[in-house]
């Protein structure tokens, strides 16, 4: 899912909402920001059960909207749902308080263990020589000598009190005790048992209160769902209420059903970690795979991060070392199992944050909460990039955080050929052909780059020089995809839930995308089929298709396009630039052989005076030759293209190189087949 400038596809932009008196320079934004930020870090208190609250809503939410199916109104419902998430919430608390406490009373066994393993390490790294432990025994005395001076020069740690002469202490003269230190020892006073009690008191609080502000949020947000989501929609000002509606419904879906399965994958993972570590004998079992589970929604570290604990209690536990090799083994099979075969089936790879937002976000998560910001980054980043793809004037979250590139294929296509550098447009093209035809590719990519150049040039922001060298380029890229195969090998394969967290348009125009392949799939492998039928010699001359630029340099690399997508059918072809045609009369040589004549056009709404004379001259050379209007991207549903196509006296009309190749096969399959039949009625009469 690609966004396109606005200015470009106006119909590309995000449907939804508005913001209204939204700061318009960088600098308000930046103030705005600035505030945000400090309001997060000191209202942490608030924020961070509303935050919490956000996700398990968002969680809750499906089971909620069953019930409600079921016929249960929706107060019992979410206070039913709630409750029972509350309840396996501190039901997993206490099962990890009780093994936190088990494994507290088997620490001090499992030190011993771990120091004669570290005395161990440490006799076998000094042997052969010993050169390690010399090295350290002699940076020890090295310390030693540059810290004595250090310490001679120290002050006793006592205060020392020297009376002045002639001042009696004690009653009586200070006489020989003059200078002598007086030694004074500073105690903190015990504790009383109100002091303990608030110690006890600040520790339990701080969580309970923060459990109890996410579970009223909660409640909150699940029974006035539908309110929430209007005053949502009237804060941020809409333009078309029934279209933001509908788009923060579906929001609110896609991020239900992606939260859910993230939380089911993640507590699969959480299980699959308990139970291995259960049968390899690690103690607190069920401890590290909560631990497991929740530092999954940490991106990249957080399962190595909850592998840690548990190695290292491994290494401790058993005297040797199997305990440990097989505790390393489970982790390092279950993470790329579950991260590279589990998610992709069920949700696919995307999370829809790029790799760089991923660790940014964790960085200032972290920085502003702490170990639960961690924990939260990724939920919450999703959210913002959702808001961003659905709020117009908040795009540009969608841009900093999301994984949509910045750039549409065209544009991208575009920017490097303006660059003069083919190389990456050719790895964006392979990308592409490995789940869509080549075709395609040329009529959605490479056309729309050229027409955008086209553009430039006629508007004159583009100098009419740097088309030859954009025409140079682009021939580059269609030269090195010469061999690539029609159509992929191995097509896409979809997720099993459909989790893209997009917007409602986009998704009904991908889902309006996949129903038309379905319907095509009997058409492409009917395109892909002339390839095996024996075509007639004249068909196989280098220039039995002649396709012929209308006017400028790009027009002729879309007829280069054509040209070689109709030689991987064995169907000869001969470009002719526009520069070679003079007045659209053709030279003897390329009228030799001919058995079918493409005019490319690029822009026929500009230059249709020219399409029309080209056209009349190329029948006048070639009469008995049919002629094919290659009239690129024009849309012959609208009127006015389609009045200037019919001014154009072509045979047929293609708008894209797919229905080109069609015309082009059938022509040369219904030739072929009629020369044939004429051989073979020829051999019958003379036999």
């Amino acid at each position: 899912m690609y966004i396109a400038n606005a200015k470009m596809n106006p119909t590309a932009a995000p449907a939804g909402l508005s913001v209204p008196g939204v700061p318009a320079t960088a600098a308000e934004m930046a103030i705005v920001g600035f505030i945000v930020i400090v309001g997060l870090y000191f209202g942490q208190v608030v924020f961070v059960p509303l935050a919490l609250a956000v996700i398990l809503s968002f969680v809750l939410a499906p089971a909620v909207r069953l019930l409600k199916r079921g016929g249960l109104p929706n107060t019992p419902a979410v206070v039913l749902v709630v409750m029972l998430a509350f309840a396996l919430i501190f039901g997993v608390g206490a099962l990890i308080t009780q093994q936190v406490g088990s494994l507290a009373q088997d620490l001090p066994r499992y030190q011993i263990t771990l120091k004669e393993k570290v005395t161990a390490l440490r006799e076998a790294t000094s042997g052969g020589g010993g050169a390690l432990k010399q090295a350290s025994d002699a940076l020890k005395d090295l310390q030693e000598q540059l810290e004595a001076p250090t310490k001679a020069a120290q002050p006793p740690a006592s205060i020392t009190v020297t009376p002045l002469p002639g001042v009696l202490r004690n009653g009586g003269s200070v006489g020989g005790t003059k200078g002598q230190p007086i030694p004074v020892e500073v105690h903190t006073p015990a504790p009383t048992p109100l002091d303990q009690l608030q110690s006890i008191i600040g520790i339990i609080l701080h969580p309970l209160a923060t459990t109890g502000a996410t579970l009223l949020f909660v409640l909150f947000l699940l029974m006035q769902r539908e309110d929430v989501r209007d005053r949502a929609i009237r804060l941020l000002g809409s333009h078309d209420l029934e279209k933001s509606t509908t788009a923060m419904d579906d929001a609110g879906t896609r991020l239900s059903r992606y939260f859910l399965a993230m939380t089911g994958i993640n507590a699969a993972f959480g299980i699959v970690i308990g139970v291995g570590l259960w049968m390899i004998g690690v103690p607190s079992p069920v401890l590290w795979g909560v631990l497991a589970m929740l530092m999954r929604f940490v991106p990249f570290i957080g399962a190595f991060i909850a592998a840690a604990f548990p190695l290292l209690l491994a290494a401790a536990v058993d005297p040797g070392w199997g305990m440990f090799l097989w505790t390393l083994a489970l982790y390092l099979t279950a993470e790329p199992i579950m991260g590279s075969l589990i998610e992709p089936i069920i949700q696919g790879q995307r999370t829809g944050l790029s790799p760089l937002a991923v660790i940014l976000s964790a960085a200032f998560w972290t920085l502003l909460w702490g170990p639960i910001g961690l924990l939260l980054a990724i939920p919450l980043t999703v959210v913002l990039v959702v808001l961003g793809r659905h709020v117009e004037r908040l795009e540009f979250l969608n841009v900093i955080l999301g994984d949509t590139p910045p750039l549409s294929p065209p544009e991208r296509f575009y920017q490097r050929m303006l660059a003069g550098d083919p190389a990456e447009a050719v790895e964006q093209a392979e990308k592409f052909i490995k789940e869509r035809p080549l075709v395609d590719y040329y009529d959605e990519v490479v056309i729309e780059a050229l027409r955008l150049a086209q553009n430039d040039a006629d508007r004159g922001t583009l100098e009419p020089s740097r088309l030859d060298d954009i025409r140079d380029t682009s021939d580059v890229v269609i030269d090195a995809l010469a061999d690539q195969d029609f159509v992929p090998k191995t097509p896409k394969k979809r997720p099993l839930l459909d989790l893209e967290l997009g917007d409602s348009d986009d998704k009904d125009a991908k889902a309006a995308v996949t129903t038309d392949d379905e319907v095509e799939e009997e058409d492409e492998r009917e395109i892909s089929e002339p390839i095996q039928i024996t075509l007639s010699d004249a068909w196989k001359q280098p220039n039995a298709v002649l396709c012929v630029a209308s006017r400028t340099a790009l027009d002729e690399t879309v007829a280069l396009a054509l040209a070689r997508l109709l030689e991987k059918y064995g169907i000869g072809t001969k470009v002719i630039d526009a520069q070679r045609l003079r007045h659209g009369t053709l030279a003897p040589e390329d009228r030799e052989g001919v058995q079918l004549i493409c005019v490319s056009a690029l822009d026929v709404r500009e230059r249709s005076a020219h399409a029309r004379f080209l056209v009349r001259r190329l029948k006048r050379s070639a009469p008995d030759t049919p002629v094919l209007g290659g009239f690129w991207q024009m849309d012959t549903e609208s009127t006015a293209d389609a009045a200037i196509i019919d001014s154009v006296a072509v045979d047929e009309t293609a708008t894209t190189l797919r229905e080109a190749i069609r015309y082009c096969l059938d022509t040369a399959r219904a030739d072929s087949e009629r020369s044939a039949a004429e051989q073979v009625e020829t051999m019958r009469v003379e036999t």
